[in-house]
C-alpha cells in the first residue's frame, strides 16, 4: 500500500488558501444569481377583532388598540397595500360588530410632510397615530367619535386627514383602528408627500419613501467561508 506523504506547513498553507478563494468565489457567485432584489423595510398589516365599542372624545391610540386588542379575532394578514380592506376578505360573512386595525411599520427614507387620508365605513368612530418606534412615544393622534362613511368619494366631509413632517432614518408605525356597527364598507388609505399628488398606500407607491435594507446573503455566505475556514485549519493542525 502506497504511503502519502504529509504536505510541507508552508504547501497546506498555500493550497488552503487557494481553495478557500475558489470556494468563497463560487459562494458569491451562486449568492448573486440566486439573491433576490434588495427589499425594503416596509411592512404592511391588517387586522380584525368582533367588538362593539363605541369610541368616546376621552379616547387615545392606547385605549382604542385596548379595546380593538380585547376583541375576538376575526381574521388578520400582512399585505401589500391598504386599498379597498373589508371584512368580505379577511372575515369573511362578518358584516358588523367588529374593529380594524391597519399598521404600516417603516423607515423613512426621505423626510417631509406626509398627509394621509382615510376613506372609511367605521360606524361608531376611529383614531389615526404616528408612533416613533424606537421609544413608543405616540407622535400624533387623531379621535373621531362620529359615524364615517365616505361613500367612496375622496371629497366627502367624513374622509379625515392627518399630516405629520417624518424624519430621514427615523423608524415608525403609522396605524388606524376603526369600529364597525354596519354595514362591512371597505377602508382605503391613501398618501401625499410634500403635498404632491395622492397616492393609495402599498409597497410599491411607498418604495421611494422607505429606507432599503440589505440581502443578508453576501454576508451569510462569507461568514460560512471563515468558518470552513477555521475548521480546515484545525484539522491541518491536527495533522501536524
Amino acid at each position: 500500500m502506497q504511503k502519502t506523504t504529509p504536505l510541507p506547513s508552508a504547501a497546506r498553507a498555500h493550497t488552503v488558501r487557494s481553495e478557500m478563494l475558489l470556494f468563497l468565489c463560487a459562494l458569491l457567485a451562486c449568492g448573486s444569481l440566486a439573491s433576490a432584489p434588495t427589499a425594503n423595510a416596509l411592512t404592511i398589516g391588517v387586522d380584525f377583532t368582533a367588538s362593539s365599542y363605541q369610541v368616546t372624545s376621552t379616547d387615545t391610540w392606547a385605549s382604542l388598540l385596548a379595546r380593538h386588542q380585547a376583541g375576538a379575532p376575526l381574521g388578520s394578514a400582512s399585505v401589500t397595500g391598504l386599498g379597498t380592506i373589508s371584512t368580505a376578505v379577511y372575515a369573511p360573512g362578518v358584516t358588523s360588530n367588529y374593529s380594524l386595525m391597519m399598521t404600516i411599520d417603516l423607515g423613512v427614507a426621505q423626510a417631509g410632510l406626509y398627509t394621509f387620508q382615510v376613506g372609511a365605513d367605521w360606524g361608531r368612530g376611529g383614531v389615526a397615530a404616528v408612533i416613533d418606534t424606537g421609544s413608543g412615544a405616540v407622535l400624533s393622534q387623531y379621535v373621531r367619535t362620529d359615524n364615517l362613511w365616505w361613500a367612496n368619494n375622496w371629497n366627502d366631509p367624513d374622509v379625515f386627514t392627518t399630516q405629520l413632517n417624518l424624519n430621514q432614518g427615523q423608524w415608525y408605525r403609522l396605524g388606524w383602528i376603526g369600529f364597525e356597527d354596519c354595514c362591512a364598507g371597505a377602508t382605503t388609505i391613501r398618501f401625499s408627500y410634500n403635498g404632491g399628488a395622492y397616492q393609495t398606500i402599498n409597497t410599491t407607491t411607498l418604495t421611494p419613501y422607505v429606507i432599503p435594507t440589505p440581502e443578508p446573503g453576501t454576508g451569510l455566505l462569507l461568514a460560512t467561508g471563515l468558518a470552513w475556514l477555521g475548521l480546515r485549519r484545525r484539522s491541518d493542525r491536527r495533522a501536524d
